[in-house]
């Protein structure tokens, strides 16, 4: 047997400008073929992280750690111009959420989301809070989702065009990128996470929060997957750079 390569990973930066002000964030998106690509990425862990890894003991928990990991070190290294992964160390914070460590990283933060074979992050400026999201569309889960909205989201879902699976996915991913910002995860009451005027412009779903107005949320669809990002509703994110490296991974996926 050949020699296991690491996933193919996409970086992408992102021009996002709040006001008059210039910010750049970082996507990264890693595709595997099978669970065992990830392990040629362990050379890549921090010391720290390392000790971590080699007490998980589950093939799912494993694989997940190290897909968000290793899109995480991608993103970080983009930003900080950082050769050596390793060098990066993707630590946890009293609420489980993602805090990057490095001396180049200052005032940077990171949302992590895997599903399946696939992990991604998204790097940006502490002034600039975003949350990243990406769920597998599954049928069989819509009456699980379904519970989980308000009669105003349903009522909206029904009405809108497109499958119920996908759309349910959409408001549920946007809810998971939401809760990623505030760092409460999905604990808090699912009423508070309302969706409101979903909307395409152009490849992306767009939408705002009905308790949280000063964000919004761009959803994509890639595949039997969405991506959500929620980002400040007065800042403006370049929808069309997030298409271009979904677009080169719905091409190995």
């Amino acid at each position: 047997m050949g020699e296991v390569c690491p996933p193919e990973s996409f970086v992408q930066g992102l021009d996002v400008r709040g006001g008059e002000e210039p910010y750049s964030a970082w996507l990264s998106v890693c595709c595997a073929q099978s669970a065992a690509e990830y392990q040629a990425t362990i050379p890549f862990l921090h010391p720290n992280e390392l000790a971590f890894y080699e007490g998980l003991q589950f093939e799912r928990r494993i694989t997940s750690y190290l897909a968000g990991r290793y899109a995480a070190k991608r993103a970080v290294a983009a930003s900080v111009q950082e050769e050596r992964l390793d060098q990066i160390w993707i630590d946890r914070g009293i609420l489980h959420q993602p805090l990057i460590v490095h001396p180049a990283a200052l005032n940077l933060q990171v949302s992590i989301s895997h599903c399946d074979e696939l992990g991604a992050a998204l790097v940006f400026p502490e002034a600039l809070p975003m949350g990243l999201d990406v769920e597998q569309i599954r049928p069989a889960r819509q009456v699980v989702l379904a519970a989980q909205m308000t009669e105003r989201e349903r009522e909206r879902i029904g009405v809108q065009p497109g499958s119920e699976a996908l759309l349910m996915t959409l408001y549920w991913s946007a809810k998971e990128a939401l809760s990623k910002v505030l760092k409460t995860g999905l604990a808090v009451p699912f009423e508070f996470l309302e969706i409101t005027g979903l909307e395409q412009q152009g490849t992306a779903w767009v939408a705002a929060y009905s308790h949280f107005p000063q964000f919004r949320v761009a959803g994509w669809v890639v595949g039997e997957r969405v991506f959500a990002i929620a980002y400040p509703k007065d800042c403006r994110l370049n929808l069309e750079a997030v298409q271009d490296l979904l677009c080169k991974v719905e091409e190995v996926i």
